[in-house]
């Protein structure tokens, strides 16, 4: 009995098949990867957002400061709002316990940067209500207090960010003000803050190429979800939004939402 084999067409059209389907089956599994890491990380502001309100309750309802510098001798305290947050989540310190974490703390779109270490993170803080705790006496608090904030549903407290490349980031470059292209510019973790919008249109490019220590000025929100970002507010939830909706940036507004506009999360108080 003769055996009859395929021919090199059928076979160049199975394989010619096999490819087509490859082509579309594959970007709908990167994008089903995208989707999962986008919940798990909400899921992780999800448990900053309850610890955030545990923390509150238990420091007669004041905000966490966002960081601070050390005294002489201090040694394995928080300087950093993910560690006054840890205790409340009991996930992910390292053996500091003063800046760098790990677990919720890090992003699993982010886990590591490219010039990234233990510590890298994915998330900043509202440096509005939350700011730098090495105050003078005379100066006004590092942090707000719920009483402080009229719309803490409005109000962000905790955002996906990092810090970008500087030719991305600096004031006049072709993507300073669009924020699809920064997180291909993502370099490490933030520290601690995202900067407002306003510092990114700033003309003054000079304290772009003088940063200043922390360089703060190129630490921003990052929408690396789906064209978005994760969102913690002040009252504890935690949700998606596209950048346009959170930002309002634009070139004929390159500083986003102006303050005292209603969908102005960073001083909606």
């Amino acid at each position: 009995m003769k055996k009859r084999a395929f021919t090199l067409i059928e076979l160049l059209v199975v394989i010619a098949i096999i490819a087509i389907l490859a082509a579309i089956l594959f970007p709908v599994f990167a994008q089903a990867r995208d989707k999962a890491r986008q919940a798990s990380c909400l899921a992780n502001e999800k448990q900053m957002g309850n610890a955030l309100m545990m923390y509150t309750q238990d420091y007669d309802e004041v905000l966490p400061m966002g960081g601070r510098a050390l005294s002489t001798g201090e040694t394995g305290v928080p300087q950093r709002w993910h560690a006054w947050l840890q205790p409340y989540i009991k996930n992910g310190a390292n053996t500091a316990g003063t800046r760098g974490v790990a677990g919720v703390f890090v992003c699993p779109s982010r886990s590591r940067f490219p010039a990234g270490g233990t510590d890298a993170l994915g998330y900043g803080n509202n440096p509005n209500i939350m700011g730098w705790g090495n105050f003078p006496a005379a100066a006004a608090p590092p942090s707000k207090s719920l009483a402080e904030i009229t719309d803490a549903a409005g109000t962000f407290a905790f955002a996906d960010g990092s810090k970008l490349l500087l030719a991305t980031a600096t004031p006049g470059g072709p993507d300073n003000l669009n924020p699809d292209k920064w997180f291909q510019a993502e370099e490490t973790r933030t520290d601690y803050q995202i900067y407002p919008p306003g510092n990114w249109a700033n003309d003054n490019t000079a304290v772009y190429l003088t940063l200043d220590s922390s360089q703060n000025q190129i630490r921003r929100p990052v929408p690396r979800h789906a064209g978005g970002m994760n969102v913690v507010y002040v009252d504890g939830h935690a949700k998606w939004s596209k950048w346009q909706a959170f930002l309002g940036i634009s070139q004929a507004n390159p500083k986003g939402w102006p303050y005292g506009h209603p969908n102005n999360s960073w001083d909606n108080m």
